[in-house]
């Protein structure tokens, strides 16, 4: 039930005709993501951890590839591949005892990628002889890769420290989540056109209470077939 209600969401009546236009796209960009970390200090058997993170960097280049389908003056579909790229952030927990002496400290480096194949409604709105503004709406379905390396160090009670390298979280999730998009085209000759598109995604990390919003923009070349 639930695949046939999304299928006549995704695919309504209009878009049953065969599509007055069709065009495809190709197009790199840059992202940049909004965190939120929310893990609490912790006191437990003694120990008490703090945790602390460093600024979210993004590292791959994104990129989108997508067909577009016109059925009307004002509304079409669009199937794409995006891919985020991938962003790294730090984690460092500090660990002392209840007298505020250091015990040892857990440091992470964390990368997080996301892509997938998306589908989404396009309302059309010409706002001058070449030039269109796009609203999209629809959903991505992909895999969201988690992996963290890194170090723990203790100190012992002689006041020796010990650092060890370590392997820490590593998971891979597939989604389904809205996808919100908006776009200016420029028709700068016949039958081609330049994008410049912005996409927004939001994903979370609930077991280490992480939580992020992240967004693309890109630039694409576009033919109309």
């Amino acid at each position: 039930m639930r695949i046939i209600t999304l299928i006549f969401l995704l695919l309504p009546i209009t878009a049953q005709a065969y599509p007055v236009a069709t065009s495809i796209g190709w197009g790199l960009g840059h992202s940049w993501t909004q965190a939120d970390f929310d893990e609490p200090i912790v006191q437990d058997l003694g120990q008490v951890r703090v945790p602390s993170y460093s600024s979210v960097k993004n590292q791959d280049l994104p990129w989108n590839l997508y067909a577009n389908f016109r059925f009307h003056q004002n509304y079409g579909i669009e199937l794409g591949y995006l891919d985020y790229g991938s962003i790294n952030f730090q984690k460092y927990i500090s660990k002392t005892n209840t007298a505020g002496e250091p015990t040892g400290s857990v440091s992470r480096d964390a990368t997080i990628s996301t892509q997938g194949f998306y589908i989404s409604h396009v309302l059309y709105f010409k706002v001058a002889s070449k030039f269109q503004i796009q609203a999209k709406a629809g959903l991505m379905f992909g895999d969201n890769k988690y992996a963290e390396i890194g170090s723990i160090t203790t100190v012992n009670e002689d006041d020796s420290v010990i650092t060890d390298p370590e392997s820490f979280n590593s998971s891979s999730k597939s989604f389904g989540k809205a996808q919100l998009a908006l776009s200016l085209l420029y028709e700068y000759q016949k039958n081609w056109r330049l994008r410049l598109q912005v996409n927004n995604i939001e994903f979370d990390h609930s077991e280490e209470n992480e939580q992020f919003s992240q967004w693309f923009t890109g630039l694409s070349v576009e033919r109309k077939l």
